[in-house]
């Protein structure tokens, strides 16, 4: 019988993990004698090294997964255990270039830190596998003068003889004919049907997981329903855009989109570039080919994949499968009032839609349009009617997060723009303990709420329930979504040009909603952002099926270290078989609609 696995969500108040306390470090501070010094404690590390609060967060390095480890004692114990069975060598500085400099970073004036970067490497006792192994040690000035590691990133970079995760050279690969006509790098020729990795859908994280598994040597194929890559995006309403920069959300290996983009890209843009980028790495893809399903076989420890094209049915065999799926993504839901059934009852002589089926007002320019919900599809649906000449109304249900957009573009520009590397980049950011990089941005958001009012002030004048000093990590990693990113929509509703309807909705009418205090909105076009079904193991039983689905961990919330559940852990167990759902949230998450 198998085991079904279950991680417990976690607030995030309830994890782990805080700044160094009313801690800034000197401004005579001799940076380079204290990255020796802090090297030295490394090498020959004792519990007292480390701060009370210590945090350390390992990405595959030490743990083959993300791990997160909190308090002076249970930090020192692991990484000395750890140490040990990796046979990890002694730390050494890193110093090839001027941004690996020990460095003072902060978290508004009163908090500060110095940053170390150094390199390592690991080995296993039974195998010849040597980890090219990286890390960020962060030391805080304590009262006694002694400076005490606070926080520890580790990470591995490759292994040796592998390749490099971030390293691919360009190919001359053309899509044509429902695949990439090409010979890979590993020598397999397009229509083999035998793979180590089969990869389903062809959105950012499998073109991002594709291209890595080229860039090691992996024999794969990435399977796409669309007829083209990219294609998903044209599925989208004509006016979406990210609300996140285009530098944000580069595939690997380079800049994926070209100087004259828009800083924000339009949906077109963003399929183009994800095309192009197939193209110019050579992207073993299959497009206009769907999953039936995925079986998998205890002897032969392999997938057996059923697929179906214009060329009609096939199967492809593999040892690992992999769901990049848009996953908490694939299921619309609606409310109740606006059901089939109760859609038929009502008689409702107007249209409605949920926003995966909307693609333009144009067509009711002029009338009346509502929109249910106000994260940010919802926002940017409204302003697509304003724009129009709608009569526009959003129905809010509770109180909403608003991010103003130039807050985050400023974070985001800092170290993602056209001269950066992503790879270092990421590095930089994203292996941050999450608990840690949500104090950080709390603290500095929070601080510019207060500031600056008066934004909050006219939307909440205008009946808009705000979420004033909202927590941005709760929305993104727990609650799927549900802020809005201000890119324009919120000066709108202040302005009075989208009205705002706080009521519960009773029933849909003939001509519009009634609401349970009796007041109704009359709508010629209803579009409802309410979201989807974010339970995974139903996207994923469509194919693996519900025995091997219900098998599965549970998908997004944080676990007790913070890291998000179902992110690069066994995701389930069926007899020996251990495999992974895996996904992209490496920056995306922040303009997750």
């Amino acid at each position: 019988m198998a085991v079904k696995q279950r991680t417990p969500l976690v607030n995030f108040d309830d994890i782990p993990g805080e700044l160094p306390r009313d801690n800034v470090v000197p401004a005579d501070t001799q940076l380079a004698g204290v990255a020796e010094a802090v090297l030295s404690k490394l090498n020959d590390l004792q519990s007292s090294n480390f701060t009370e609060y210590a945090i350390w967060r390992d990405l595959l390095a030490f743990t083959g997964t993300y791990r997160t480890f909190q308090s002076q004692r249970t930090v020192y114990d692991t990484l000395q255990h750890l140490s040990q069975r990796k046979q990890r060598s002694a730390f050494r500085l890193k110093d090839d270039n001027a941004h690996s400099e020990p460095r003072v970073a902060h978290s508004l004036a009163d908090c500060s830190w110095v940053d170390i970067d150094v390199l390592f490497s690991t080995r296993e006792d039974d195998d010849d596998l040597v980890g090219r192994c990286a890390g960020t040690v962060s030391v805080t000035l304590c009262p006694d003068g002694e400076w005490r590691i606070w926080m520890l990133r580790t990470w591995l970079q490759c292994f040796d003889g592998h390749g490099h995760p971030d390293v691919l050279d360009p190919a001359n690969g053309v899509i044509t004919n429902g695949h990439v006509e090409h010979t890979a790098a590993n020598g397999t020729q397009t229509g083999t049907e035998h793979f180590d990795a089969v990869i389903v859908g062809g959105g950012q994280a499998g073109l991002s997981t594709a291209g890595r598994l080229k860039a090691l040597g992996v024999k794969y194929v990435l399977l796409e329903r669309h007829h083209e890559i990219g294609n998903v995006w044209a599925s989208r309403y004509e006016s979406l855009r990210w609300h996140t920069s285009k530098e944000y959300g580069v595939l690997p290996f380079g800049h994926t989109y070209p100087a004259e983009d828009d800083y924000m890209l339009p949906a077109k843009r963003i399929g183009a570039g994800h095309k192009s980028w197939a193209e110019k790495y050579g992207i073993n893809v299959r497009t206009s080919t769907s999953v039936e399903s995925a079986t998998w076989d205890d002897a032969s420890k392999t997938w057996t994949i059923e697929t179906s094209s214009p060329n009609g049915i096939s199967k492809l065999k593999a040892r690992d499968l992999v769901l990049a799926i848009g996953p908490g993504h694939q299921t619309p839901i609606s409310p109740t009032w606006a059901t089939p059934d109760k859609v038929a009852a009502s008689g409702f002589k107007g249209t409605l839609l949920h926003s995966t089926s909307y693609k333009s007002c144009k067509p009711w320019a002029g009338q009346r349009g509502v929109v249910v919900g106000t994260a940010n599809t919802g926002h940017d649906v409204a302003e697509d009617m304003a724009n129009a000449g709608m009569a526009t109304t959003m129905v809010q249900r509770g109180a909403t997060f608003i991010f103003p957009v130039e807050w985050l573009h400023a974070a985001e520009d800092l170290h993602y723009h056209a001269d950066a590397d992503a790879s270092e980049a990421d590095e930089l950011t994203f292996t941050y303990p999450n608990k840690i990089m949500r104090e950080m941005i709390n603290r500095q958001v929070w601080a510019g709420i207060a500031a600056s009012p008066d934004r909050f002030d006219a939307l909440e004048k205008a009946g808009f329930k705000v979420d004033r000093f909202g927590d941005i990590y709760n929305n993104l990693y727990v609650r799927f979504g549900g802020h809005y990113v201000d890119i324009g929509c919120s000066a709108r509703i202040a302005k009075g040009e989208i009205k705002v309807k706080t009521q519960v909705v009773k029933t849909l009418t003939e001509t519009g909603l009634l609401f349970e205090d009796g007041s109704e909105v009359g709508a010629d076009l209803i579009v409802l952002g309410t979201g989807f079904d974010h339970d995974f193991r139903n996207d994923a039983a469509r194919i693996v099926g519900r025995e091997v689905a219900e098998q599965m961990d549970s998908y997004w919330g944080v676990d007790g270290e913070g890291e998000v559940r179902g992110l690069a852990k066994f995701a389930g167990r069926k007899s020996d078989c251990i495999w992974y759902s895996m996904f992209n949230v490496r920056r995306q998450s922040a303009d997750r609609r």
